[in-house]
């Protein structure tokens, strides 16, 4: 084999491993952002779980912000969720202020979550519009 058909090869072989595995061998992820509000109402301060119902998929959680707005970010680290069926929970996050009136979430949007969403490719607007009830 001549130097011409070595570099040729390793050429062929960076290509193949950057259109391949350029990406990594992690979940297929799409972009989740959203706005929660609950009787109306946007709320901050709430965390925001997505669980897959494909146990081998990572979760991602997001947290919403003085408008009620949250972007998820998965467990490995990278912003998004995995593609697929969700069963999603939203809890309160602890307030630093002893003064302020917590807010409480319903059973049936956190523990015993009856929230399920699909993440698709490309980017994901997902509302969610709670009530007290």
């Amino acid at each position: 084999m001549n130097m011409r058909q070595l570099l040729g090869g390793i050429v062929v072989c960076a290509l193949a491993v950057a259109l391949v595995g350029g990406c990594g061998s992690g979940p297929k992820l799409a972009q989740v952002t959203g706005k929660v509000t609950v009787d109306g109402a946007p709320v901050p301060r709430l965390q925001i779980m997505f669980e897959p119902q494909d146990k081998s998929q990572p979760s991602s959680v997001g947290f919403t912000d003085a408008d009620g707005t949250y972007k998820l970010r998965c467990s490995s680290g990278d912003d998004g969720a995995a593609l697929g069926q969700h069963i999603v929970r939203v809890t309160t996050i602890e307030m630093d202020d002893p003064s302020a009136v917590p807010l409480t979430i319903p059973e049936k949007y956190n523990t015993g979550s009856q929230l399920n969403y699909e993440v698709k490719a490309g980017d994901n607007t997902i509302d969610l519009q709670l009530s007290r009830r």
